[in-house]
């Protein structure tokens, strides 16, 4: 049995006799598999079995259980409570969501409050790597693709319409009229951009000039309604191999507010997700304005002030990327310092807003694996390691031996680890969540030439 002293530990001694205080119809509970998924930095999230017998009867179920995070926070308050009474209150409607069973508010059973709700199967869109350069969604057809856009997009639509009022979620924040519930948004970020500031005097012009923006254009919204705050394709679980919705995951960002404000998200965390990574929206795709006239169709509200909320989607993105890359380099993850203030959403707001742009002009160097010169380093260290790099010049890439100096990006990791990504043994993302695979420099180099590597990497 692993110690108390780590989570798993915790959850294995201590949440078995707390469950059969939950459940005591049951004679006897294990719990078995725990796995903490490669997925999720804003809660801490651990997947296990809950084996009993009831009734005579040997029943296993799939458990979900979410905590509060230890060390550093994506987000300055989380209010599991309202997560768990959200998903809660859903059941009742036709938005999907998992079952949730127990919430926890002392911390001194694991450590952190914590809720548990059912574990459902399926798939979900990943962010890194980006669903438009590989996964589920890039293997889908065309037609497959616009099914699984239109299934998030029917699930954002669905929490719109549901009767918040009638369901009791006036715990939120009942906003009052006129362009209350747009300044009671803005207020909130104005503190979130104070407190993800490492000192009170780091300044973040786009982010400050943006939210003065909002402020000073704040409108009245034609409704208000329960906006799913994260409503995405990244954050709705599909079963295949159909690709129907699942559930919606996530709801920490709950709020009541205008729901163009989610919408706006919707679209534009998916042209982030291919636009910040260098790649090109995937055919059969859903463009905003067909987007658009969908989301009207499923609710029959009018769309208004939809380039507001686009300002507001970016402005929030590029602070929630501060506090995530902040997070991961705390853990011990590479110096992502750059994407502090060089990012999509930081050029976004400057184009929009008629400042220079963060990154300044681009160098040669990072010209684009499609044109000028680009190259990769390896460093691949431990038994059977070895240096090599790829230049890729206009479009034409060969491999080298030996180190090369300043080259665009620079990948570290140790033999075995680089043969057990290359052989699907070992997931992207949790090799770069957990420092196994380091990558330095331009990011986007590397996904634009994922079919190069994997060519030349058995050379």
């Amino acid at each position: 049995m692993k110690s108390e002293k780590d989570m798993e530990g915790r959850i294995k001694s201590r949440l078995e006799p707390w469950l059969q205080e939950k459940m005591p119809d049951a004679r006897w509970i294990t719990i078995s598999g725990i796995q903490k998924p490669g997925m999720g930095l804003s809660n801490e999230t651990y997947l296990f079995d809950v084996t009993c017998n009831e009734g005579g009867n040997i029943i296993s179920r799939g458990m979900v259980l979410r905590s509060v995070p230890a060390g550093h926070k994506v987000f300055p308050d989380y209010h599991l409570e309202h997560q768990f009474r959200i998903m809660k209150a859903l059941r009742s409607t036709d938005v999907p969501v998992p079952e949730v069973y127990w919430l926890e508010e002392d911390e001194g059973v694991i450590g952190a409050p914590f809720y548990i709700m059912e574990r459902l199967g399926g798939t979900m869109p990943k962010d890194y790597p980006s669903y438009h350069g590989e996964g589920f969604y890039f293997e889908a057809t065309p037609e497959g693709r616009k099914k699984i856009w239109w299934g998030s997009l029917e699930t954002v639509a669905r929490t719109h319409m549901v009767d918040w009022e009638g369901l009791g979620l006036d715990f939120l924040g009942v906003p009052n009229g006129g362009v209350d519930p747009v300044l009671r948004q803005i207020s909130y970020w104005e503190r979130y951009l104070e407190w993800i500031k490492d000192d009170p005097a780091e300044s973040h012009p786009e982010l400050e000039n943006a939210l003065r923006w909002l402020r000073d254009n704040a409108y009245e919204p034609g409704q208000v309604c329960l906006c799913w705050g994260d409503a995405r394709m990244g954050n709705t679980l599909y079963q295949e191999p159909d690709n129907t919705v699942v559930a919606a995951l996530d709801w920490e960002m709950a709020f009541l507010g205008d729901p163009v404000a989610d919408l706006a998200w919707f679209i534009f965390i998916d042209r982030y997700l291919a636009a910040e990574y260098g790649l090109q929206r995937l055919e059969g795709s859903p463009g905003p304005e067909e987007t658009v006239a969908r989301y009207q169709e499923l609710t029959g509200f009018s769309v208004k002030n939809f380039a507001y909320n686009e300002v507001f989607a970016a402005m929030r993105f590029g602070m929630i990327l501060i506090s995530v890359v902040r997070k991961l380099m705390a853990m011990g993850m590479h110096n992502y310092e750059f994407v502090l203030r060089d990012n999509y959403c930081t050029r976004w707001l400057a184009e929009f807003l008629g400042m220079p742009s963060p990154g300044g002009p681009k160098t040669e160097n990072m010209a684009g694996a499609k044109g000028g010169r680009v190259s990769i380093q390896f460093n691949l260290s431990g038994p059977n390691g070895v240096s090599w790099h790829i230049i890729s010049e206009d479009g034409r890439a060969t491999r080298h031996d030996g180190i090369l100096e300043n080259p665009t990006c620079r990948v570290r990791s140790t033999a075995e680890d680089w043969r057990a990504l290359r052989a699907g043994e070992l997931s992207q993302f949790e090799a770069w969540k957990t420092g196994r695979l380091v990558v330095d420099g331009d990011l986007k180099v590397m996904i634009e030439l994922r079919e190069v590597i994997d060519r030349l990497s058995a050379g």
